[in-house]
């Protein structure tokens, strides 16, 4: 059979099985409600699992052949290329309130998609590869799994439109469908994959690869052929097998000092014809490319080549170590998958395809290279990956800034006298500086929104701190409970703001800094006719100051009407001798003692966690302004009992299921933020790239821009959180480019070991 013959047959085959796999997946479901519909504690939720399943079974038919139906049709879609069904760009400034039901939905239908990846993420890539095998010669650019886990989930959300519920029931029948038909699916891209395999239907990304050795050479052709245990001793610092092998083929012994307990950082040094080889592979690449003007031609990147495998015969030859032909076969294979990765520009790969050498240099003489991922090297390519993940073409000019200093930057290292680390250290902080000095431009562009953000992290620090300091003083306080929150919740927010607009030390400060005092004074019980006659000279003062505060934080008529009231009633019982406050004869003067306020004022840096961070507080004109996105805006993921949730006994488990993160990894995503990061934001099936481009000094709010110069729109740090474990936030690079190409040649090996007949 012909390779398009082959993929059309899959797809008719995929079709076909859709019914079945459906029906399967439908009649789970009806079984696990009946079942849940038995166990459940209340009559509230038996009743609600029983209608789920009366409906299902009524529908059932109808459900199968609206869910064969839409699968038909976006194949034929996603084939003939006239409506691929993709996450579409969504610019920031797009972004608004949308239906509360339609948004948890579109969610979900995010959630099931994550879901159906994660439980067959093996099989899901191993059939795209086969199939991109089949049609590598329809199109030059890659094209999109068409039986990818996407299409699946929305074929089977737009299947249960014919089932007729409310939101919340839809919502949680779809949850209930995620877990068969995550556990069906993957049984069934396994078969796809047999079927495939049977048909003697490569990977892509592995075919061309197995076709040349790994290792070439005599003796260590058979004896010390590149393998995943010595790729994994390589990764771990260790080459005691290398060594071994040396020995075991009569080659040269290991240097001083490398033995079975050798650490990751030691350094060897190369014999003079391999450097001499490497030399001259380095002349080549400098008279080849270095004449490349990308501010000028930003198009006019050259193919970026694997120059180690090109000339990786001549390079063993000169090699007189197995440990240096297992360094020249990794470094080649890393590159081989840093210049096949799909999210780097061609005119990026073009650029680390220089580093080849120097890379490779620098392997042969420091293992740490391999094992250690704060190793200069490494990090420095991983930051160029994640700075130039969001660019998508090279005529942006976030794009034509980059690419000249890029070129820059690889000329330094390819030029550079030293073969140690210390010129990749040197060029991380040129690029850090880079960095920095672009998201610098951006934030001068963004300079009335930045002003707006800072005036509101300092209130809201101080604020905290406020409420603190007041809360450990009412616990020791004997007052009225109106008065304590009035004083936590709004005075607090007066004395912020006041600071914010006027300063710690002007009059109006210390004004209502004394108001603060008075307030508890006035309330507490007079007993005698000097702290009589003051309250009553002091209350006309003490109302107008309380006006003017509650001015300045703009309080609601109807709220500051019910505190005067109260307070009223309770001043005119402190006035004869009554009320709940604890009786003094002074003012509480101590309340906010000049060495507490500025304690208060001058908090030391926190660590940035969630409990560390208090709650935002952002005046409207401020939110505006900076475009804020707050916890508010990004809709709370309920969990009502649906199908698959557990009781009450077993919240604490269930309490996971409606997020895709834990709060620790949350944590560490939003700490992985760097400035300059890509992430893609997800909300309603579509999806848009934003770059961070600012973060305030103690981590309250974060600053993204969709287009370098173009509007920035902002969120909060619990906004950020909610995103994140909800999905709808990650990193383009969520993994180094390193990382990932080091996991490649792992994965390679393992297939291909997987793949090997063991010896008779």
């Amino acid at each position: 059979m012909l390779p398009s013959e082959i993929f059309q047959s899959c797809i008719d085959d995929a079709i076909q099985r859709s019914d079945a796999l459906m029906r399967s997946v439908v009649r789970q479901v009806i079984e696990a409600l009946e079942q849940q519909a038995e166990t459940a504690s209340s009559g509230r939720d038996r009743q609600q699992f029983a209608d789920l399943s009366h409906a299902l079974r009524q529908n059932e038919g109808k459900l199968i052949q609206a869910f064969v139906e839409r699968f038909h049709a976006v194949l034929d879609e996603e084939i003939r290329g006239k409506k691929p069904v993709a996450p579409q760009e969504l610019q920031l400034e797009a972004l608004s309130l949308v239906d509360e039901a339609e948004l948890e939905e579109g969610v979900e239908v995010s959630r099931l998609t994550h879901l159906l990846e994660a439980e067959a993420q093996w099989e899901v890539r191993d059939l795209g590869a086969r199939l991109d095998s089949l049609r590598a010669g329809d199109s030059a650019a890659p094209q999109p799994n068409p039986l990818r886990p996407e299409v699946f989930s929305k074929s089977l959300h737009h299947a249960l439109g014919v089932v007729e519920l409310g939101a919340e029931e839809r919502l949680g029948l779809l949850r209930a469908f995620g877990k068969g038909m995550s556990a069906a699916l993957k049984d069934t891209y396994a078969l796809y994959n047999k079927r495939l395999a049977e048909l003697h239907v490569e990977p892509a990304q592995y075919r061309q690869r197995a076709q040349r050795p790994l290792v070439a050479g005599s003796k260590e052709a058979a004896a010390g052929e590149l393998s995943l245990e010595a790729l994994q001793q390589l990764l771990a610092g260790r080459a005691d097998g290398a060594a071994g092998e040396a020995a075991a083929a009569g080659g040269a012994a290991a240097p001083s000092g490398f033995a079975s307990s050798s650490l990751f950082g030691q350094t060897f040094s190369l014999n003079p014809q391999l450097r001499d080889a490497l030399d001259r592979l380095l002349l080549t690449d400098r008279l080849g490319l270095r004449e490349v003007n990308w501010r000028e031609q930003p198009g006019s990147a050259p193919a970026a080549v694997n120059l180690i495998e090109q000339h990786r015969q001549a390079l063993y030859e000169v090699a007189s170590r197995p440990l240096e032909r297992l360094t020249i076969d990794v470094v080649s294979l890393l590159f081989d998958h840093i210049l096949a990765d799909p999210k780097l520009l061609p005119a990026v790969k073009a650029q680390l395809a220089r580093l080849q050498i120097p890379v490779l240099r620098l392997g042969l003489r420091d293992a740490s290279l391999f094992s250690s991922r704060n190793h200069p090297a490494r990090k420095l390519l991983n930051r160029v990956a994640e700075y130039s993940a969001g660019f998508s073409s090279v005529d942006e000019p976030a794009a034509q800034r980059f690419l000249p200093f890029l070129s820059r930057m690889v000329e330094a290292i390819v030029n550079a006298e030293e073969d140690d680390s210390t010129v990749f250290e040197h060029q991380l902080g040129d690029l850090q500086r880079h960095i920095a000095e672009s998201a610098a431009a951006v934030e001068q562009q963004q300079a009335e929104a930045v002003d707006a953000l800072r005036r509101a992290e300092f209130r809201s620090l101080l604020h905290g701190a406020l409420y603190r300091h007041l809360h450990s003083v009412f616990a020791r306080l004997h007052t009225h409970p109106q008065l304590r929150d009035f004083m936590l919740e709004n005075w607090s927010t007066v004395l912020a703001e006041s600071v914010l607009r006027f300063g710690e030390d002007a009059p109006d400060t210390q004004t209502y800094k004394q108001t603060a005092s008075d307030l508890i004074w006035s309330v507490q019980p007079k007993t005698v006719d000097a702290d009589r006659k003051a309250l009553l000279k002091l209350l006309p003062t003490l109302v107008q100051r309380l006006g003017q505060g509650l001015d300045l934080i703009s309080l609601a008529d109807s709220k500051r009407q019910e505190f005067l009231t109260w307070l009223m009633d309770a001043q005119a019982q402190a006035i004869r001798g009554q009320g709940e406050a604890q009786q003094a004869v002074s003012r509480d003067d101590a309340l906010l003692l000049q060495r507490e306020w500025s304690r208060l004022l001058h908090p030391q840096p926190s660590a940035a966690t969630s409990s560390a961070m208090p709650e935002a507080l952002v005046r409207n004109e401020e939110k505006l302004t900076s475009g804020l996105i707050e916890a508010s805006d990004v809709p709370t993921e309920t969990q009502p009992q649906t199908p698959g949730t557990a009781s009450a006994a077993t919240a604490d488990t269930t309490a996971a299921d409606g997020a895709l993160l834990s709060p620790a990894e949350v944590a560490g995503l939003i700490a992985s933020l760097d400035i300059g990061t890509w992430v893609q934001l997800q909300i309603q099936g579509r999806t848009a790239r934003a770059q961070l481009t600012w973060r305030s000094p103690q981590g309250l709010f974060y600053m993204f821009s969709s287009k370098v110069g173009g509007r920035a729109h902002s969120m909060t740090r619990r906004a950020l959180e909610r995103m994140a474990a909800q999905g709808l936030i990650l990193p383009l690079e969520a993994q180094g480019l390193m990382d990932r190409a080091m996991q490649g040649v792992a994965e390679q090996l393992r297939e291909r070991q997987s793949g090997q007949t063991p010896p008779a």
